[in-house]
């Protein structure tokens, strides 16, 4: 106890330690204190304040708002970027550019991965750089939204991340949503179907975006849900869509009779991924929000501008 209080020591220790580099190890050997005691010291001295350490943080103002956010809806992490548009880059693709970056970490070597259809992931997936990481599988995570726009598709996206991750990618060949529940479980019972839907299950990761719910979004506007859909969701009070999942306003799950048409997966169904939402945009507020509340999002990626909204948004 005494040569760990012995302040003298103390400072020498940690001068060695923290100015000159030099490993416990050689501490040790040059002052001919144990390796515990050493890191006892070093443990006392920054309790006691003799060592005071800071951090220059340049990125202060996003951590600002990652911290509320992970403290307002309960996420495992939150990323808010600074992305500034440059000339012929649009909104979605700057943020884009900036979030994929730090989006691509959370995803382990020889892990699998899921994506739903969207612009906004199209964006993240764009926006990734070829990787020496190695993955096992790209699974779409839910059906085909139109017969256009196939860029946008989970089947494309899959197969575009693959090629960038040297993985096997998968498709799911059913549309999204169709017009009876009989139909959609008949569906999900076939063979390549059913296949898919179980390893999207199963994935470690889920790579998805956040959508409103009016006629401005993307899956009303492509013809994956009908008019008719919109108003059934609207009347139950649904105002976000991630997946097969629909949220009202306080995150609660509704629009059950459309998830049972849809051929994907919920949220609740992908219990077993970390699931990495991704959504901008000031129309985007309440169904982001929405969405968090739900508690199914483990990890909320968006923009500085984007967050501030988000973070002042009235508790219900």
């Amino acid at each position: 106890m005494g040569t760990i209080r012995n302040k003298r020591l103390m400072v020498k220790v940690c001068e060695l330690y923290f100015l000159q580099n030099k490993s416990q190890k050689e501490i040790s050997a040059l002052l001919g204190i144990s390796r515990p005691q050493i890191c006892r010291i070093i443990t006392t001295a920054k309790d006691e304040g003799i060592v005071q350490i800071s951090i220059s943080n340049p990125y202060v103002r996003e951590t600002e708002l990652e911290h509320l956010l992970i403290q307002k809806f309960g996420l495992r992490d939150a990323l808010v970027v600074d992305s500034t548009s440059i000339d012929g880059e649009s909104s979605l693709q700057s943020f884009a550019k900036e979030a994929a970056k730090l989006a691509g970490d959370y995803i382990p070597q020889d892990s699998s991965v899921g994506v739903m259809s969207g612009y906004t992931a199209k964006a993240m997936i764009d926006a990734l750089e070829p990787s020496s990481k190695k993955l096992k599988l790209i699974v779409p995570l839910i059906g085909g939204i139109s017969t256009t726009n196939m860029s946008i598709h989970a089947d494309t996206l899959a197969l575009n991340m693959a090629m960038l991750y040297g993985a096997d990618a998968w498709n799911l060949n059913a549309p999204a949503v169709v017009s009876e529940v009989s139909l959609a479980k008949s569906l999900k019972k076939e063979e390549a179907i059913a296949r898919v839907l179980e390893c999207g299950r199963k994935t470690d990761i889920a790579l998805v975006g956040i959508g409103n719910l009016n006629e401005e979004a993307t899956n009303v506007r492509l013809g994956s849900l009908k008019k008719e859909d919109l108003a059934q969701l609207q009347s139950q009070g649904a105002v976000a869509s991630v997946c097969g999942s629909y949220f009202d306003r306080e995150g609660r799950e509704v629009g059950g009779e459309i998830t049972a048409r849809t051929i994907g997966l919920t949220l609740g169904e992908l219990r077993r991924s970390k699931i990495i939402a991704a959504a901008i945009g000031d129309e985007k507020t309440e169904a982001i929000c929405a969405a968090l509340r739900s508690k199914k999002v483990d990890i909320f990626v968006t923009d500085m501008e984007t967050a501030k909204k988000v973070v002042l948004e009235d508790k219900i």
